[in-house]
């Protein structure tokens, strides 16, 4: 089955008629999770190459086909020149077809549980606890990144670097999602920008991104199996001082000791 969403969009103020954003050829689970369930929530979603704010949508249609939107499309193509119409459809005209979804889908959205954050971090699969892969979150420190990737191999262990992991045709953060499936990671916080509350008073910083992904990580892996490597004085914010973290310098396996000793208390088996 196909599954397929359009979206009819209010014209903003003087530009003209309103729009279609029209999304093809999804999963069910996709419609749901991606357009139907942010729509209930009066959240803003992706949907035919457009962002949608909820309160320029006028109206939404959910409909089910045995047959995809291209092949629809050519089938609505071949009957307009069989009835000798000049008439030309539009991708979202299969939105005419098959079976009309919309109060289904829209009632499973509006029923649909949504995990907490603490929900999050216990449901890493016991797959992912089990294997040898561990997530590597790193900034513009190449040799830090080379030199973890180095150790972690010693020991026997996948290191997931995100950004030698296949795509898939994901965006970044689908791609992250999917690749953190793992029983822990390693957060390498080096000082690779500069911030402060004015120009006068800047400190080292880990990229914006690497403090986002350790706050991900540490909900959805647990906070003991995200291990914190530390560089320069680089500036940790004020809601994890106390957090244990080990201490970098010139190589990161001058510290296999200790990450070998916390991997192990994470799960992992290392001789």
């Amino acid at each position: 089955m196909f599954y397929h969403a359009k979206v009819t969009l209010k014209p903003e103020k003087g530009k003209g008629a309103e729009k279609i954003a029209f999304e093809p050829d999804l999963t069910r689970d996709d419609l749901i999770e991606k357009i139907a369930l942010p729509f209930t929530r009066e959240e803003r979603f992706f949907c035919g190459g457009v962002i949608v704010q909820p309160s320029r949508v006028e109206a939404v249609k959910f409909n089910q086909t045995e047959q995809s939107a291209h092949d629809l499309w050519n089938l609505l193509s071949a009957r307009a020149v069989a009835s000798g119409l000049l008439w030309v459809p539009q991708l979202s005209d299969v939105s005419s077809e098959g079976s009309d979804i919309t109060r289904e889908v829209l009632e499973e959205a509006k029923n649909a549980t949504i995990p907490t954050l603490a929900a999050v971090a216990q449901t890493v699969p016991a797959s992912a606890m089990k294997s040898n892969r561990v997530f590597v979150v790193h900034g513009h420190d190449r040799s830090a990144v080379d030199q973890t990737e180095i150790l972690l191999h010693r020991f026997g262990l996948e290191p997931i670097i995100l950004k030698n992991a296949p795509s898939g045709g994901r965006t970044v953060i689908e791609k992250f999602e999917l690749h953190s499936n793992v029983g822990a990671a390693i957060v390498l916080l080096t000082p690779d920008d500069l911030g402060g509350i004015d120009v006068d008073h800047l400190a080292p910083r880990a990229r914006q991104n690497v403090i986002w992904e350790w706050g991900y990580l540490v909900c959805r892996l647990g906070r003991p199996n995200v291990i914190c490597l530390y560089k320069g004085g680089v500036e940790v914010p004020s809601d994890l001082h106390g957090i244990v973290t080990i201490h970098i310098a010139d190589d990161v396996r001058d510290q296999a000791q200790e990450i070998r000793r916390e991997l192990r208390e994470a799960g992992y088996e290392i001789p």
